[in-house]
């Protein structure tokens, strides 16, 4: 049976994957796009695939939080509490720097900052002000989907509906590999690029809870290696392995040793830091290093700045609103409010 601790180890978990795409987007992606003067000795690529790991997460909370949930309004509600405000404010906070210090290419259309605002503004046609807006349109549609879900009462042939969802990202996968056409909506709209690892998540919450196995579970989990080895090739396939890895560990107790105070201190953070690194960190290393700053020292400050950024829009934006929009819609029922998953 999954316990508090496991909870915990993913929350370390995630901290550790927000700081990882944080310094692959500030050595990495900013020496390729823009370019450290002078160039940097160092890079962390792998710092790209933590969004992987933060998809196999959502799929295991996400069915756990379902499989908690008494409606789907109360879902809607734990979903928007969790992801807006903060979202709204990280917008805000990165608009000021960028519209003031960061570079022109980062300046979006009015149109396009209000579309930004839905989370969705990849499919709407609009562009994102933050690089890393676009996996939560991702998360999005997963959660819709999973509600759908749950309103029709398919979670309990949740296997039955990944075989189905698989086989569909599958010849979404050899089309491309065809060279062959395939509607960019229901691409998008049914994640067929990320549900390996949403999928994977899933079936892994089932094994963590010592749930009765299938006998398709473990052919779902390779079919879900293979199918993100077709989408993106040998680097996808070991993302998609190390992932599955850091699951099994999970699931037989053995991440343990993440459950240290800073990791559990970083994972609190990892959402707003995700939301606030990218574009503030890049105006703010372009800055400084047109300044003659060295890159390293542009980089730490940079970090320092998302930290600090990240602890506030967490102490003073995220949690107060998810306190005040839960209790307003539970009538401030304590223990209602605390059986519901954050």
């Amino acid at each position: 049976m999954a316990t508090s601790q496991r909870v915990g180890e993913l929350d370390a978990l995630r901290g550790l994957a927000a700081f990882g795409v944080m310094v692959f987007h500030y050595t990495t992606q900013y020496g390729r796009e823009i370019g450290h003067t002078p160039e940097l000795a160092f890079g962390f690529p792998p710092g790209n695939y933590g969004v992987n790991l933060f998809f196999l997460i959502s799929g295991y909370v996400i069915f756990m939080t379902l499989e908690r949930t008494h409606t789907a309004a109360d879902f809607v509600v734990s979903r928007f509490s969790r992801l807006y405000p903060a979202y709204w404010a990280a917008m805000l906070v990165t608009s000021c720097i960028v519209y003031t210090i960061g570079m022109s290419q980062q300046r979006i259309p009015a149109s396009d900052w209000w579309l930004d605002v839905t989370m969705m503004q990849q499919i709407l046609g609009g562009e994102h002000l933050d690089g890393s807006y676009w996996t939560l349109q991702v998360e999005l549609f997963f959660y819709l989907i999973m509600l759908t879900l749950f309103m029709l009462g398919w979670l309990r042939a949740i296997r039955l509906v990944l075989v189905c969802w698989l086989s569909l990202s599958a010849v979404h996968a050899v089309s491309q590999l065809g060279h062959l056409h395939f509607s960019y909506t229901l691409r998008e709209m049914l994640i067929l690029r990320h549900i390996p690892y949403f999928a994977l998540g899933i079936l892994f919450y089932f094994r963590h809870m010592g749930r009765a196995l299938s006998r398709v579970d473990t052919p779902l989990m390779i079919a879900c290696i293979v199918i993100a080895w077709l989408s993106g090739g040998a680097v996808m396939l070991l993302v998609a392995v190390a992932c599955t890895v850091i699951f099994v560990l999970f699931t037989k107790d053995r991440l343990a040793f993440l459950r240290t105070p800073i990791l559990l201190w970083l994972g609190g953070l990892s959402y707003p830091l995700y939301l606030v690194h990218s574009a503030v960190g890049l105006a703010v290393m372009h800055a400084l290093e047109a300044r003659a700053i060295p890159p390293s020292a542009a980089i730490s400050v940079a970090i320092g700045l998302a930290l600090l950024l990240a602890i506030l829009l967490h102490h003073m934006v995220e949690l107060p609103a998810l306190r005040m929009i839960r209790a307003a819609w539970y009538g401030r029922n304590e223990e209602h409010l605390s059986k519901t998953v954050p």
